[in-house]
């Protein structure tokens, strides 16, 4: 499946897959059947599924929402590590020393279920110590209603935003 990615963070992305009822659908239907242009009350008739492939703290994020999630089966084990600018402390030099901790952690850290396996441990197991900075990819699926409220949370964590805005320009795609 050719996909259309849109890029977040480091090694991740949004990417399309299809979407029900459009907008001009939608407004069809409100004025048809409901004699009004406001199209509100059907908003939960819009569908939207995406494939995400982002750190499972993001995961996290989407899981407060009523979105289906199913987690794609993935080999590679791949960590998001912040760039110094995303670090957010006042000295360069601090940022940049963090940053660097903060990869040779994950590496550290992402070696243990490489190793376990390989060793024969049941997948599952192995994973219990796998960093929550850690990629995984999904398939997601929701209504038109919980997309835009996963796209206007209050104060989003720096990371969350490029999902967000990703997410956001897929949603103005299909419902102007």
């Amino acid at each position: 499946m050719l996909l259309n990615k849109i890029p977040a963070l480091d090694k991740g992305y949004v990417a399309y897959v299809s979407s029900s009822n459009s907008n001009k659908l939608l407004k069809e239907l409100a004025l048809e059947f409901l004699k009004s242009h406001d199209i509100s009350s059907l908003q939960d008739f819009g569908t939207l599924t995406l494939v995400i492939k982002c750190p499972l703290f993001i995961q996290l994020n989407l899981s407060k929402f009523n979105l289906n999630i199913i987690s794609a089966v993935s080999t590679d084990l791949e960590a998001y590590i912040p760039n110094p600018g995303e670090i957010g402390s006042t000295d360069r030099q601090i940022n940049e020393t963090i940053s660097d901790d903060i990869n040779r952690t994950s590496e550290a850290l992402l070696i243990n279920p490489r190793a376990y396996q390989a060793d024969g441990c049941d997948r599952f197991v192995s994973q219990i110590v796998t960093p929550i900075n850690t990629y995984t990819t999904l398939i997601v699926h929701g209504s038109y209603k919980e997309w835009q409220r996963f796209c206007i949370q209050n104060s989003p964590p720096v990371p969350l935003v490029s999902y967000t805005v990703a997410v956001k320009q897929i949603l103005d795609m299909e419902w102007r």
